[in-house]
């Protein structure tokens, strides 16, 4: 099976993301496609991940039951059985207000922060709960870094420590300057390498494209005219079994 993002009732747009053509109905090109949940660490087939349009492959970070048993266990953890039959709080709440279920207090709107994902846009929690109970999260994941590395990357801070050590705690790209950055596979989320600021930031401008990178290297030893010779715009440039061709939305130099 191969690893890779899927159709899903979405259309690729003109900046390379994902939008949504109409139902959730899972529509797939390929039964094989695949994408990896670091909660469970498996592969899955794509309909088992819901759709997340901020995300670049149009998919949730974690496979539905993973997500699922997340939302559950964070819920009941902070806020117990629901005190009423449609959720928590007081159903009178007056309009500019809102009530957090923490501090079970109901305070002004103001006092509660921004959530763009939420249908009210503003947090559950008001702003000392909220950073009460990120600071707790965080000590029970093993500290800030534990719980960004495990959140964002799937891997603990022990994993990161081996990787640097495996590495010489030099960047796995120059060998020059100390790992500081983790880089992973935009597409399958695999963490790839600890990288510096400069090879980390090189690859996110080149887009992750080998064909413009080896192009890079041409102009690097014969200039613009050495690029034109070996490979006129338009085509693309092999590198074993890869092949990155030009994007069809990405326009050609004049």
């Amino acid at each position: 099976m191969r690893s890779t993002t899927c159709s899903r009732s979405m259309q690729r747009t003109s900046s390379g993301h994902l939008s949504r053509k109409g139902a959730n109905e899972l529509i797939l090109n390929d039964p094989g496609e695949t994408k990896f949940c670091p909660d469970c660490r498996q592969d899955l087939p794509v309909s088992a991940f819901t759709l997340n349009r901020r995300n670049r492959d149009g998919l949730a970070f974690y496979c539905a039951p993973c997500a699922r048993a997340r939302h559950v266990a964070s819920r009941r953890a902070r806020l117990g059985p629901p005190r009423t039959r449609n959720g928590q709080g007081p159903a009178d709440v007056a309009e500019g207000n809102k009530w957090c279920p923490e501090c079970r207090e109901t305070k002004s709107v103001h006092e509660f922060p921004r959530n763009r994902s939420s249908k009210t846009g503003l947090g559950t929690y008001c702003k000392p709960c909220h950073n009460t109970i990120t600071r707790r999260d965080k000590e029970k994941h093993g500290g800030a870094r534990n719980y960004h590395l495990r959140r964002r990357y799937g891997i603990t801070a022990e994993d990161a420590d081996r990787m640097l050590a495996e590495q010489g705690g030099l960047c796995a790209i120059c060998r020059e300057a100390p790992a500081q950055h983790v880089d992973h596979d935009h597409a399958t989320d695999r963490v790839r390498g600890l990288l510096c600021f400069n090879c980390n930031g090189a690859l996110g401008q080149f887009r992750d494209r080998r064909d413009l990178m080896l192009r890079a290297a041409m102009y690097l030893d014969g200039g613009p005219q050495a690029v034109l010779d070996t490979a006129p715009f338009g085509m693309s440039l092999s590198f074993g079994e890869f092949e990155s061709a030009r994007p069809a939305d990405e326009p050609a130099p004049a």
